[in-house]
């Protein structure tokens, strides 16, 4: 795999995470390269979703780099966990509702629904990071709260979710059916805005 060339930088592939997607490294420090070279309207897309996305407050990852010429992005790496790796040591912490709700609350505002699946999203340095760059219009009955809510609880609809995604489940902390929802209802009831 050839590196990445920006300016005078040198990007060093170290890894592909997807058939457009590379982690690199720049003096010892990683970033992600998505690679439109083959995808024009791919890479048209991008700088309008990622531009739309910051200008909306939305947490991605940073912009560091925009060749228009190679049609690539370098952006900054975020080490932290998915969604799908909290949900799968313990229940989700409050501090990650509050995000993900304010998330959910500027999308809104923008006309934008983002996909809240949990792996499409890591925390790091206490921030939820939002990674897909993409989304669409807002639509009320598919928001967060009556489609993706559900798969950050650890209920059959998660652990649904975590399994499809090749965690192993603890049946031990599945609760009851009740008890989820009224947990879900609470966090909908602390946190909606």
């Amino acid at each position: 795999m050839a590196n990445y060339i920006f300016k005078k930088d040198t990007y060093e592939v170290r890894e592909q995470l997807s058939s457009f997607i590379y982690k690199v490294e720049k003096e010892g420090k990683n970033y992600i390269v998505f690679d439109f070279k083959d995808n024009p309207e791919g890479f048209s897309d991008f700088k309008f979703a990622q531009k739309r996305l910051r200008n909306s407050g939305i947490q991605v990852p940073a912009l560091i780099a925009l060749d228009k010429k190679n049609r690539f992005a370098v952006l900054e790496y975020v080490d932290g966990p998915t969604g799908l790796d909290l949900l799968d040591k313990a229940d989700i912490e409050d501090v990650v509702f509050e995000q993900l709700f304010a998330l959910n609350y500027k999308a809104r505002i923008n006309n934008m629904r983002l996909d809240f699946h949990p792996h499409k999203f890591r925390f790091f340095n206490n921030k939820l990071y939002y990674l897909p760059f993409t989304f669409t219009a807002y639509i009320r009955k598919e928001d967060f709260t009556e489609k993706e809510l559900n798969l950050w609880f650890y209920s059959k609809t998660g652990t649904d979710n975590l399994l499809a995604h090749g965690y192993a489940i603890n049946k031990s902390r599945i609760g009851s059916e009740f008890e989820t929802n009224k947990r879900m209802v609470l966090t909908v009831v602390k946190y909606f805005r």
